[in-house]
């Protein structure tokens, strides 16, 4: 008797948790609809990660891992020139949140016989022999500031300069750690090749037009 009242329990317990353990586990579809509502934040440079928050936020490139890109995703392809500035080095800038490429910012020199683009990207970038690395210190919505520190030719940094970049009143303020200061306005100028007063353009390293 005690023995097919053992049994009898042992029965109705393994059966109690089969019930219970089917009720709880989600099925296929459940699982599916659980992945497809959960957040999914893509990067600048296309990678996904589901687990991030909050998912509204733009994740950078290169060199960025999971930091946040307010500033440059913000002004995300926008041209400024200083283009009364005749003792700047570069009359335009234009800002990038690494949508399609590795580099985030990028210079103009424009003129009507030869105009000339660079681009920066972070990191370590060596170019003809010559080597700098640019690092973010400051990421704001309104504020961007990174350290570029020149090696040269050698091993060793010989100089670090910080370029802050600072949007007040809808106009770029820009200045840097050894004196420069420049104000820039939105540019209304057309930069498709077709369109600039210029004979030819060189593209330097890394130009984002």
């Amino acid at each position: 008797m005690k023995k097919t009242l053992s049994l009898l329990l042992s029965f109705v317990l393994f059966c109690f948790l089969k019930s219970c353990g089917d009720s709880f586990e989600p099925t296929y579809t459940e699982q599916s609809e659980q992945s497809e509502n959960q957040d999914i934040v893509t990067s600048a440079s296309g990678v996904q990660y589901p687990s991030l928050d909050p998912p509204s936020h733009q994740y950078c490139g290169p060199g960025w891992g999971r930091k946040f890109c307010r500033f440059l995703s913000k002004y995300d392809g926008t041209i400024w020139t200083d283009a009364g500035n005749y003792y700047s080095d570069f009359s335009d800038i234009k800002l990038s949140n690494f949508s399609g490429n590795e580099y985030f910012i990028s210079f103009f020199n424009l003129d009507s016989i030869t105009s000339y683009c660079d681009g920066w990207k972070l990191g370590e970038t060596t170019n003809n022999g010559i080597k700098w690395n640019i690092r973010t210190q400051k990421d704001e919505v309104d504020r961007f500031w990174f350290a570029y520190e020149y090696y040269g030719s050698s091993e060793e940094i010989e100089y670090t300069v910080t370029h802050k970049y600072e949007v007040i009143d809808g106009l770029l303020h820009f200045s840097t750690t050894d004196g420069q200061t420049f104000i820039f306005t939105p540019s209304e100028r057309n930069y498709t090749e077709e369109f600039l007063d210029t004979n030819e353009i060189i593209y330097l390293e890394g130009c984002i037009f």
